[in-house]
C-alpha cells in the first residue's frame, strides 16, 4: 500500500484552492446572520486567507500548522462539508508521514482525528489500519481495513487483511479475502502464494484438538499425550516468562503453537530438513508421540517464542542475523568459540573474524531502528 503523496504546491493552488474557496461559498450561502458573530464578509475575508495559508504550509510539509489552519477555517464555516473534508486529508497526510518516520502510534492518533471530519474516507481508514498493524496492534486493524474493502476493491488491503486473518488462525475469511482478489486478478502473484500456503496448513491441521490457556493457542491432532501437552504448556510459559522479563515484552494477544510430526512438518512448513522449528506468525514444532528430552524441547521452545517477540518489538523489521543472534542468546546457547577473541571483544574484533563488512552490518541497523 503506497502512502497518498501531498499534492505539490502549484497543483494545490491552481485546483484545490477553487475546490476550497467553493466549499465555503457553498456552506455559507445557507448561513442566518448572527449579531454575535463577525460580518459575513470579514469571515470570509479570514477564512480565505486561513485556507491559502494552510495550503501553502501543507505543501511544505509543515503539517501541523496546516491542519490547525484547516481545522479553524472548518470552525469558521461549520456548514462547509468541503472543509470537513480538508481538515481529514491534512491529517491524513500528517499521518502518512508519521508512520513513514517510524512512529506508528502518533499515526494512529492522527488517522483517527482525520475520520472525525471525513468519516468516510478510504485512504484514512486504510492508513489506520497500516497504522495499528505497525504499531503492534493488530486487532486494531480489522475493522478499518475491512470497512476500507468493503467500499472500494484494493487487493493489497485484501492480502493483508488475510495475512493478519491466517495470524489470527482463521483460515477461512483469510481464503475470502484471497479468492476475492483472484477473481478480479488471478495472476496476483501474492494472492495465489498466500491463498496455496493456507490451505495447504488447513488440509494438514483438518482435525486438530486447541488447548487454550490466557497466553497460548495449543492445536495439535492426537500426539502427543495429555501429560506431554502439559509439558509443553508448562516450558511455553516457563519461556514466556524469561523472553517477556529480557525484552520487555508484554504480548496484546495469545501466540498459536502448533505441533506436528515430523513428516508432516516438512510438508507444511516447507523449510530445510535440519530446521528444528519456525515461526511465521505461529510457532511450529516438530514434536511427535515421544517428547526429546527437557532440555532441549526447552530450548526450541525458548529459541522460537524469542523470534515471535524479537518480530514483533521491532515491528518485523529485525534482520535475519539478529532475530538468530537474540534467540540463541535467549535460549542460552553456547558462544561460538570463533568469538573468543584475545583480548576484549569488540565490535571490530568480531567483524574480522567472519569477514563481515561493518558498512553492512550498520545499514541493517540504521534500517531496524529508523536511524
Amino acid at each position: 500500500m503506497r502512502p497518498i503523496r501531498p499534492l505539490t504546491l502549484v497543483a494545490l493552488l491552481a485546483l484545490g484552492l477553487g475546490t476550497l474557496a467553493l466549499g465555503w461559498r457553498e456552506g455559507r450561502r445557507h448561513e442566518r446572520p448572527d449579531a454575535g458573530r463577525p460580518p459575513a464578509h470579514v469571515v470570509a475575508r479570514d477564512s480565505r486567507a486561513l485556507i491559502e495559508e494552510a495550503i501553502r504550509l501543507y505543501a511544505a510539509g509543515q503539517f501541523p500548522r496546516a491542519c490547525e489552519r484547516f481545522s479553524r477555517a472548518a470552525d469558521d464555516n461549520p456548514a462547509s462539508a468541503a472543509l470537513r473534508v480538508d481538515v481529514g486529508s491534512c491529517f491524513e497526510g500528517w499521518g502518512w508521514q508519521a508512520l513513514r518516520e517510524g512512529r506508528p502510534d502518533e499515526a494512529l492518533l492522527l488517522f483517527r482525528q482525520g475520520l472525525v471530519d471525513a468519516p468516510e474516507s478510504t485512504t484514512l481508514l486504510k492508513g489506520l489500519g497500516l497504522a495499528a498493524v505497525h504499531a503492534g496492534r493488530p486487532d486494531d486493524a480489522f475493522v478499518p481495513l475491512e470497512r476500507a474493502v468493503r467500499a472500494e476493491f484494493d487487493p493489497e488491503v485484501r492480502v493483508l487483511l488475510a495475512h493478519l486473518y491466517d495470524s489470527r488462525d482463521d483460515p477461512a475469511r483469510a481464503i475470502a479475502h484471497l479468492r476475492a482478489v483472484l477473481e478480479r486478478e488471478p495472476d496476483n502473484a501474492g494472492a495465489l502464494r498466500l491463498l496455496e500456503k493456507v490451505e495447504r496448513e488447513r488440509r494438514a491441521e483438518s482435525g486438530f484438538h486447541r488447548d487454550v490457556t490466557p497466553r497460548f493457542v495449543l492445536k495439535y491432532r492426537g500426539a502427543p499425550g495429555t501429560e506431554a501437552r502439559r509439558t509443553i504448556l508448562g516450558l511455553l510459559e516457563v519461556a514466556a516468562e524469561r523472553v517477556d522479563r529480557a525484552l520487555r515484552w508484554e504480548p496484546r494477544e495469545r501466540l498459536t503453537v502448533v505441533l506436528y510430526e515430523r513428516g508432516q512438518f516438512q510438508d507444511v512448513t516447507r523449510v530445510h530438513g535440519w530446521a528444528t522449528g519456525l515461526f511465521d506468525g505461529k510457532i511450529r514444532l516438530p514434536i511427535g508421540p515421544a517428547l526429546p528430552p527437557a532440555a532441549q524441547v526447552e530450548r526450541l521452545i525458548v529459541h522460537e517464542y524469542a523470534h515471535a517477540a524479537i518480530h514483533h518489538l521491532s515491528r518485523g523489521r529485525a534482520p535475519r542475523w539478529l532475530q538468530e543472534g537474540l534467540a540463541q542468546a535467549l535460549e542460552g546457547a553456547a558462544v561460538d568459540p570463533m568469538l573468543r577473541v584475545p583480548g576484549s571483544v569488540t565490535l571490530a574484533a568480531t567483524l574480522r573474524v567472519y569477514g563481515l563488512r561493518l558498512a553492512e552490518i550498520e545499514s541493517q541497523w540504521h534500517r531496524l531502528l529508523g536511524g
